[in-house]
């Protein structure tokens, strides 16, 4: 392999792993962009799941550096089979938002592809439910306020519950938080236990705990950081599932609306017990995912980040269909998403989403590389092949 070749791979490499310089990926377009020669090998080689190894991007990108071969090969296939050929975008949107608008200037990209995607993001806000069935609306605000004896503290960090005597607290009172689509919101609850709330979730939880267990209702999607106590166990109860833990940190995705249940280990150790009385345990960096509609559930080695990022400020996408990432990105940028043909929602992507960003950077990259456009009219993000 050539030394120009195998810089290219390089720089392939780190595009696949999502570690590409701002210098780096400004390279790859330009090459890219170069030579239909080029961009039929660079999506061979980023549209597999097979080529996460260095050697083995390697061996692919020498095999194909024939374009000879090449030319004869592409003159032999409809033109239109690229609409339909998975490519991945793994960007950094830090680094590509003032790169993209260079090559805007430069007319690497046409300008009539340039159209106006206006995608905000989401912001913390959500309804906070009282035990007397009064509603409070949240935002990062500074306020106080008392459920019966319960003080509640507000500010930019969350909502948070401050109970020093829980001897005057023998009753079990409840409270409920709703997130919108396009919110999320942060609560402390008295044992200090953390939970992010994500877009379209519900959570009820006690005031107080009391009694040998700490129990809560979810929907939607949490991540919690659990308090540790021996004596009483914390358990988050879904519509399908218990999932039991003394201290740790993990993930649960359940909304009604999504036919399976996930639930991802970052730390510590969670029993979960599904509604035909199966048990399993699961260990750091495993994932259970609960099939709702038949209740089988299994077991699974998983790359946490891609689960829990969120509650960080990033979406992590790697080898996803389009369809899946359109549904996070519709639940937190409160929008709906339709598809002109069905074909396109199985175009895999890979990426890096920062979760505060406007996401017209991202769309537009994808529509680069992936032969797939995207148009928004109001609330709707219509989307169809190129």
């Amino acid at each position: 392999m050539s030394e120009e070749n195998l810089k290219i791979a390089d720089i392939l490499f780190a595009y696949i792993k999502g570690t590409i310089s701002e210098c780096e990926l400004e390279e790859l377009t330009k090459w890219v962009e170069a030579a239909e020669e080029h961009r039929e090998l660079f999506q061979q080689i980023v549209t597999s799941v097979s080529y996460q190894d260095k050697e083995a991007v390697y061996r692919r990108f020498d095999s194909y550096y024939d374009f000879d071969r090449l030319r004869g090969a592409i003159r032999g296939r409809k033109r239109g089979m690229w609409k339909y050929v998975a490519a991945a975008a793994v960007i950094a949107l830090p680094l590509l938002v003032s790169l993209l608008l260079q090559i805007r200037q430069e007319g690497i990209f046409p300008e009539e592809r340039m159209r106006e995607i206006s995608l905000l993001p989401g912001k913390s806000m959500a309804t906070l439910t009282l035990s007397d069935g009064s509603s409070k609306l949240l935002s990062p605000e500074n306020f106080d306020l008392m459920d019966g004896s319960k003080r509640i503290v507000n500010d930019p960090g969350g909502l948070s519950y401050q109970v020093e005597d829980t001897s005057e607290c023998m009753e079990t009172a409840y409270n409920e938080i709703t997130v919108p689509r396009g919110g999320e919101y942060k609560v402390t609850l008295d044992d200090g236990t953390r939970i992010w709330v994500n877009s379209e979730s519900y959570i009820r939880f006690p005031v107080v705990f009391h009694g040998d267990e700490r129990r809560i209702w979810v929907s939607g999607e949490v991540f919690l950081e659990v308090t540790k106590d021996s004596e009483r166990p914390f358990v988050v109860n879904t519509e399908k599932l218990d999932i039991k833990v003394l201290g740790t940190q993990f993930n649960v995705r359940a909304y009604p609306d999504e036919k399976c249940i996930q639930t991802t280990l970052v730390e510590g150790c969670v029993r979960v017990d599904n509604s035909l009385g199966e048990v399993a345990v699961l260990a750091p960096s495993e994932q259970l995912l609960y099939n709702a509609q038949n209740g089988k559930h299994e077991v699974r080695e998983v790359d946490t980040e891609l689960y829990v990022s969120w509650k960080d400020g990033v979406y992590v996408f790697v080898s996803q269909r389009l369809e899946d990432i359109m549904l996070l990105i519709s639940k937190w940028y409160d929008v709906d998403v339709f598809y002109q043909n069905s074909t396109v929602k199985d175009i895999i992507f890979s990426g890096r989403l920062k979760r505060y960003e406007n996401a017209e950077t991202l769309l537009k990259v994808f529509e680069r590389l992936g032969g797939v456009r995207f148009s928004i009219q109001g609330k709707t993000v219509i989307v169809e092949d190129e």
